[in-house]
């Protein structure tokens, strides 16, 4: 726990983290993707939500290369390689 409270403060200092946000959003589309093939609703009705907070969050910090499709799967060249 010390190791990511360190890691945090240094990412806080540098006031950048973007790129922290854009892994996890990978992670997380992935995640939504893999419960979506399973057909658990709900699991990827909170993986939506919890995508789309982090997309608002990367737009804010500035990397704004991200949309939402019509069917709510968001693509981007910042989490690429994640619809399906």
């Amino acid at each position: 726990m010390m190791a990511l409270d360190a890691h945090e403060k240094d990412t806080d200092q540098d006031g950048d983290i973007a790129p922290e946000l854009v892994s996890i959003a990978r992670l997380v589309a992935y995640a939504r993707n893999s419960a979506k093939d399973l057909d658990l609703e709900f699991s990827t009705y909170c993986l939506d939500l919890a995508l789309g907070s982090l997309v608002e969050e990367i737009r804010k910090r500035g990397v704004d290369k991200t949309e939402a499709s019509d069917e709510g799967e968001y693509t981007a060249s910042v989490i690429s390689g994640t619809s399906h």
